[in-house]
Parts: C-alpha cells; sequence; structure tokens
C-alpha cells in the first residue's frame, strides 16, 4: 500500500490556519463574554436595545446593498478597462479619482439627493468601489505573460477573455477588495447616518444624549463586531480558503 505523505509547507500551513482560528474564535467569544458581562453589570441600562438593534440592521441593509451595487459597478469597469487596451490610460485616472477625500463629496449626494437612504447608499457605493476596482486591475496587470499567453492559445480572445480568463484570474482580488471595500463601506454608511439623520446607527449614537451616548456607541460596537465576525467566519474565510486552492498560480 502506498501511502501519501504531506509536504511539511502543508503541514505548517494547515497548523498556522488552525491557529489562526482558534485565535479568532477565543476573540469573538472574549467579546460576547465581555459584552454579556457589561450587560448583567447594568453598565448599558439605559440603552434602548430595540431601537439599538433596529438602528444596527438598518445600517447593515444599507451596507448590504451598497456593496452589491459597488460590487457589480467596479467589477463590470475593471474587467471592461482590463479587457480594452486603454488600461494603462484610464489606470491614473482612476488613481486620481480614488484620491479624493470621500466625505469631501458628500454636499454633491445631498444636493442631487437629499438626506435619504438613496443618498448614503450611493455614498457608501462611491467608496466602496475603488478598492475592488484597484484589486481587480492590479492583479490583471501584474499577471505573468504565461498565463496571457496561455489564454490566447486556448482561445480566449475578443470578448471571451473575459468570462473565461479575467474574471477567473480577479476572483481572489475581488475578495481581497471587497473585505477592504466593506471595512470602508462601514465608516461611510455610519459617517452620512450621521450628517444625513435619517435612521440607522449613525442616527441612533447621534440622537442618543437623553439615553447616554456613550453606552449607546459601546453596545452599538459590540452588536458591528459581532456581525462583522459572523460574515468573516461564514462568508469571507470559506470564498478565501476556496480561492487560494482553485485559483492559485
Amino acid at each position: 500500500m502506498i501511502r501519501s505523505v504531506a509536504h511539511p509547507q502543508t503541514k505548517a500551513w494547515h497548523r498556522a490556519h488552525a491557529l489562526r482560528y482558534r485565535r479568532t474564535w477565543v476573540l469573538m467569544a472574549g467579546v460576547v463574554l465581555v459584552a454579556l458581562l457589561l450587560v448583567a453589570s447594568g453598565r448599558f441600562s439605559t440603552v434602548e436595545w430595540p431601537a439599538l438593534i433596529g438602528a444596527v440592521l438598518h445600517t447593515t441593509y444599507r451596507l448590504a446593498l451598497a456593496y452589491a451595487l459597488a460590487l457589480v459597478l467596479g467589477v463590470s469597469i475593471a474587467l471592461l478597462v482590463g479587457w480594452s487596451p486603454f488600461a494603462d490610460i484610464l489606470f491614473p485616472v482612476f488613481d486620481i479619482l480614488q484620491n479624493i477625500p470621500s466625505f469631501a463629496l458628500i454636499p454633491l449626494f445631498i444636493y442631487f439627493f437629499g438626506f435619504t437612504d438613496q443618498m448614503i447608499v450611493l455614498f457608501a457605493v462611491s467608496s466602496i468601489v475603488w478598492p475592488i476596482l484597484f484589486a481587480i486591475l492590479t492583479a490583471i496587470k501584474s499577471a505573468h505573460r504565461d498565463l496571457n499567453d496561455a489564454a490566447t492559445i486556448f482561445g480566449a480572445k475578443g470578448f471571451r477573455r473575459v468570462p473565461f480568463y479575467l474574471a477567473p484570474l480577479s476572483f481572489p482580488a475581488i475578495l481581497t477588495g471587497s473585505i477592504v471595500g466593506i471595512a470602508i463601506g462601514w465608516e461611510s454608511v455610519i459617517g452620512a447616518e450621521i450628517i444625513a439623520n435619517t435612521g440607522g446607527f449613525g442616527a441612533f449614537i447621534k440622537g442618543a444624549d437623553a439615553f447616554g451616548i456613550s453606552q449607546a456607541a459601546v453596545a452599538g460596537m459590540f452588536a458591528i463586531l459581532i456581525i462583522v465576525f459572523i460574515v468573516n467566519r461564514l462568508v469571507w474565510a470559506p470564498l478565501l480558503a476556496e480561492s487560494s486552492k482553485r485559483y492559485a498560480e
């Protein structure tokens, strides 16, 4: 009988992955335990929990919608630009647009959309789209010439190059760009809610003076941390592991 022997680097990678996995769960368990102890001790006695949970879920909904729009927009533009011969020209243009401070543009969004849900979502899209767009463009631009040549030899020419070569090549970049984009999106959505005062967690902590703003902010922070952890463990971690196996060069 022939027994397969795992490569030492593979064993080391699995040990490191298992260690990070355990540390993540221990850290999250600590966050939940601290939150429960604070609740039990009466630290959050002045917080209106139904209102807070509703506000956090409203913010999460806005963020999810903004991410979905930014994902479609960023992936579409990046793949079309990567497919076109104008990539080297448009890359610096996108770089300049990305460096414009996001909150410097919020008066324009308020002017055109008012203090509405649409304004908050579209403003968040303008922040989330850039990490996704640049991650994909960088992956396409830095791809080995051998991969380009192989794609051409196997018939990935013209528009066929997008679904059969550029899209699989960009999948890991889409994931990493999405993780960074959503992290920025939390800041954008909550900041816009504070400015627009149209519901959500930002508006909740802005108007929570009567209930103790520090307690509301800390309680909301724990709630958002739990949501971020759940999404990371159930969505991003499996997708990153799958992409590292299927799309590694």
